[in-house]
């Protein structure tokens, strides 16, 4: 069985994957974190990234809103990476009402949602 510790260590080797362009390698790895926690949020929002990064907007935006957010409406997480996916796939209108209130708050979601409206306001 894996430690929390652990998981975090894959979930953080997957996302640097993404954002290398090692989609399908980080992808088994989220696959595999799911199967010893299936449901796992971080997980879940990270094979939503795996989508983003390559382009496949209306895939991350379903795994986010069907696959995190209809079992947790509140996680900051999701929603800010689901306001990254609207913001690009175009959906401006869509991206600000998501960020908009998670921008209001602190911590590290906050923080990002206020950096991707700044960028918004500044295209």
């Amino acid at each position: 069985m894996l430690t929390d510790s652990q998981i975090a260590r894959l979930l953080d080797i997957a996302n640097a994957g993404c954002h290398k362009g090692l989609v399908s390698e980080a992808r088994v790895i989220y696959e595999g974190v799911l199967a010893a926690r299936p449901g796992h949020v971080p997980a879940l929002i990270g094979q939503a990234l795996s989508h983003i990064v390559i382009g496949e907007y209306d895939r991350a935006e379903n795994l986010l809103r069907d696959g995190v957010l209809s079992e947790h409406p509140d996680d900051a997480d999701a929603k800010t990476t689901l306001g990254l996916c609207l913001c690009l796939a175009g959906k401006k209108n869509e991206a600000e009402d998501t960020l908009r209130p998670l921008a209001e708050s602190e911590g590290a979601s906050a923080a990002l949602a206020r950096s991707l409206l700044d960028n918004m306001e500044n295209d």
